[in-house]
């Protein structure tokens, strides 16, 4: 052989090696534990705290139900988050990859359901509609992981936890909040406006590091969707929540006050706000750093 054809022969080589990418179900398995974590932590912290918040021995009255409802976002967005990571973690299992997932996200949902259920038994229609609401935000949170580009999803994800850490933390320090991220007072003020563009920007960051310290060759559209998808969640847990919080209240209220519903109101206007806020952010942030960012190929080799 000549050594013209060896120096072919390692150029193939080094061309295979080159055009190789890491397997999503093989790498970040930390990763894919820590959401798995996280998520069944933060899932079993909201329904412990609904029920410590509204839960009566006795069955709920008025005012329960009202706070029930009032608190039903935290419950949603966590199911939501619980139900995408059950199926992007199902995933990785051997076996047919849409079976798996699907599998993964309704078992995560029927759990989430019957704690719920039973969390709240002694009445038992708000205790149906509120396992109905929590399974099926599992579904429609798991249904974002059947695409089968699975990186840029978990990418989303993990800026998803991101997110809800600043929720929690932002729940944490200012005590008079009901629920996740959702003062109506301060909606119209500059914290109201500047926070939820703010957690946009960093999502949408950390979306793009995910990815490009992944290296798996992902492309425009894969950074647009991971840097948009913890907005997404957010504006689908708000839709959720409303339709939830309506049912919750004409099975336990025959009439709400208008102070109580205004607050509604103002909750909701904020939390439609602060989600598109956070995804067009988060997507702009994302497609920004992947055009300014991303090393450009050498066009002389």
């Amino acid at each position: 052989m000549t050594d013209t054809q060896d120096s072919l022969l390692d150029q193939g080589e080094d061309a295979g090696r080159d055009e190789r990418v890491p397997e999503p179900g093989r790498e970040h398995l930390s990763v894919t534990v820590a959401l798995a974590v996280g998520a069944a932590a933060s899932l079993a912290g909201v329904l412990v705290s609904l029920y410590s918040l509204a839960g009566m021995s006795d069955g709920l009255d008025d005012t329960g139900v009202v706070i029930l409802a009032n608190s039903l976002f935290s419950p949603v967005i966590v199911a939501v988050f619980a139900g995408a990571v059950g199926g992007l973690a199902a995933a990785r299992l051997p076996g047919p990859r849409i079976g798996l997932t699907v599998a993964g996200f309704a078992v995560v949902g029927l759990v989430g359901g019957v704690a719920a259920y039973l969390a709240f038994r002694v009445d038992a229609g708000i205790a149906l509609a509120l396992a109905l609401v929590l399974f099926g935000s599992t579904l429609l949170g798991g249904a974002l992981t059947l695409t089968r580009h699975r990186l840029p999803v978990a990418a989303g994800l993990s800026a998803a936890f991101v997110l809800l850490l600043m929720m929690f933390a932002r729940g944490f320090i200012d005590a008079s909040q009901v629920s996740l991220w959702s003062d109506p007072l301060d909606q119209y003020g500059a914290l109201g406006a500047a926070a939820p563009f703010a957690a946009g920007l960093i999502c949408g960051f950390l979306a793009y590091v995910f990815l490009r310290k992944a290296d798996a060759g992902a492309r425009l559209p894969g950074y647009l969707f991971a840097g948009a998808l913890p907005g997404a969640i957010w504006l689908m847990s708000t839709i959720i929540t409303q339709v939830g919080v309506e049912v919750v209240l004409a099975l336990g209220v025959d009439q709400i006050s208008s102070l109580d519903s205004a607050f509604l109101s103002l909750s909701f206007q904020w939390q439609y706000n602060g989600s598109m806020t956070v995804l067009f952010g988060g997507a702009v942030c994302a497609v920004l750093a992947y055009g300014l960012l991303t090393p450009k190929p050498d066009k002389n080799n």
